[in-house]
């Protein structure tokens, strides 16, 4: 664990990673063994000619190689994914039977076998798939309808379903299944779309268009719903399911929307904040007085706590006929509905509050979860260090690794935030701003210690003093803090921000989101 004091002399910042520093690096003892499996071809499939070897393979250190076993005997060897071989049957007599199988080698020397499958020599038909839409060529905005259409035919197994087609992009990675899809999950940029069609056999053909994904026209970028990696490059590969998709705001929540859509009779300490915090250091403000104004509308909203956030959230959710997205609990874990409250509701009020919990099935706006967040970040495509790729972050974002930063706003230390749409030449595969550097972004997760995986996952605590997830880095940090894999931050939930200081800070802000139905238009 490594501490941090903000150069705004107002709290200590403590910056941890996802796991404890002995997981974060691999010693020359580490002997785990790498995850591995054997996709294609299937066990007890007949096959004849050149044949698909397609293999899995994963490790937190890395993965040096994937050999491919036939008869026993070495093959071929792939040292980097996606680990795919071509195996030539021609010089294997019919109604032979193989074995095959692949195994994997980590970079510390360690290996493991896949499961061993047994393929026939013998007379086997590919299907014949054809590919009706997108053209060849297409443009598509991002988040909007993509039209993946498609036929096939086997001379054994006749015409092709649904649980036979499978849409995969090189970006990434599979993306749909079945013979039609309205899919709007691409990311910017030119993708090669393959339609496969498998039969019965495992025997498959392939056509192959590309399609470039255009920044939309909207404030958000879209989500699907569907699996992701996350953890890669600096931990063990997890998978998140996201069961519904969503839309994240291309940029961070800007002073100007904040003013525009608070509540101020319930946030009233807000617009004291230009007298209430005065560095005790310096005897000067930190920051303008009258920050919270259409003066610095294009900057982040910070020097908020994440209780404030929170009923934004909660106000901007009721204005749009939207639901609300959070419960409140105290101390014992009792909300509203409590009879206490019932019968005393003038004692139910933020003084009480302790956290912020989701309601399942909410479609109002919130915070991002971990798991949200980590994969908007990397762009839905694990293994990137940065938003931009493996490069330092010098220059491609707000932190102490860039030494001019765009049209900043000064808050200490001649150091302090850009607008919330600045860095545009760095913005991710989603379109997003500022993912990293600027202002750290507020997660709905409580901090257990390490990131969740799972159906939806997010962090919750029972405990009555809990501290919340905040990710990306701040201005004030050093670049290694803006890697999408670290937490840089926490923060406690509290609407008396007077009694911790440690709640609200210059480098504090947030992102929004909204859930959506399966299926549902995004705007």
């Amino acid at each position: 664990m490594v501490r941090n004091t903000a150069i705004l002399g107002l709290i200590i910042i403590i910056v941890f990673a996802v796991a404890s520093c002995s997981e974060d690096s691999v010693s020359k003892k580490e002997t785990t063994p790498p995850t591995v499996s054997l996709i294609t071809p299937w066990d007890g499939t007949t096959r004849e000619g050149i044949v698909e070897v397609v293999a899995e393979a994963s490790d937190k250190a890395g993965i040096s190689k994937v050999e491919l076993y036939v008869g026993n005997k070495l093959y071929d060897t792939d040292t980097s994914g996606p680990y795919e071989f071509e195996w030539d049957m021609g010089s294997i007599a019919d109604g032979t039977a193989v074995s095959v199988y692949v195994k994997a080698f980590d970079e510390n020397g360690n290996a493991k076998k896949s499961e061993v499958v047994t393929v026939k020599k013998g007379l086997s038909k590919p299907p014949v798939a054809s590919l009706t839409s997108p053209a060849d060529g297409s443009n598509v905005m991002q988040g909007y309808i993509l039209v993946l259409a498609g036929t096939a035919t086997d001379t054994e197994d006749g015409e092709l379903g649904d649980a036979n087609i499978t849409w995969k992009s090189d970006i990434q990675g599979t993306i749909a299944q079945g013979l039609s899809e309205n899919y709007r999950g691409l990311t910017l940029g030119t993708h090669t779309i393959t339609m496969i069609a498998t039969d019965s056999e495992g025997n498959t053909d392939k056509k192959t268009i590309t399609v470039t994904v255009t920044d939309n026209d909207q404030d958000f970028a879209y989500v699907s719903e569907g699996d992701y990696i996350v953890g890669p490059p600096l931990f063990e590969s997890m998978t998140v399911r996201f069961s519904r998709p969503f839309i994240i705001s291309k940029t961070e929540l800007s002073i100007g929307d904040f003013i525009a859509d608070y509540d101020a009779g319930l946030l009233s300490d807000v617009a004291k904040r230009g007298s209430k915090f005065l560095d005790k250091n310096t005897g000067v403000y930190v920051y303008p007085a009258d920050i919270f104004s259409d003066k610095y509308a294009e900057y982040p909203a910070s020097f908020l706590t994440i209780y404030e956030i929170i009923e934004y959230c909660q106000t901007l959710s009721k204005k749009d006929g939207l639901d609300t997205c959070y419960v409140f609990l105290d101390k014992e874990n009792r909300g509203i509905d409590y009879q206490y409250y019932i019968d005393n509701p003038k004692k139910w009020k933020p003084s009480v509050y302790v956290k912020a919990l989701l309601i399942d099935g909410s479609n109002g706006w919130r915070l991002p979860t971990e798991a949200e967040w980590t994969v908007t970040a990397s762009g839905g495509n694990a293994g990137k260090m940065y938003p931009w790729g493996n490069s330092p972050p010098a220059g491609k974002c707000n932190s102490l690794a860039d030494p001019s930063p765009q049209n900043m706003l000064g808050l200490s230390n001649s150091r302090g935030t850009t607008p919330v749409d600045s860095y545009g030449a760095y913005r991710n595969s989603f379109g997003l701003y500022n993912i990293v550097g600027n202002v750290a972004e507020m997660c709905s997760d409580i901090y257990l210690g390490e990131m969740l995986s799972g159906i939806d996952p997010v962090g919750y605590s029972e405990a009555s003093t809990v501290e919340y997830v905040v990710k990306g880095g701040a201005y004030y940090q050093n670049g290694e803090a803006m890697q999408i894999g670290i937490r840089s931050l926490t923060i406690p939930f509290t609407p008396d921000y007077s009694k911790h200081g440690k709640a609200y800070n210059s480098g504090f802000g947030a992102r929004l989101v909204r859930s959506l139905e399966i299926d549902e238009a995004p705007w």
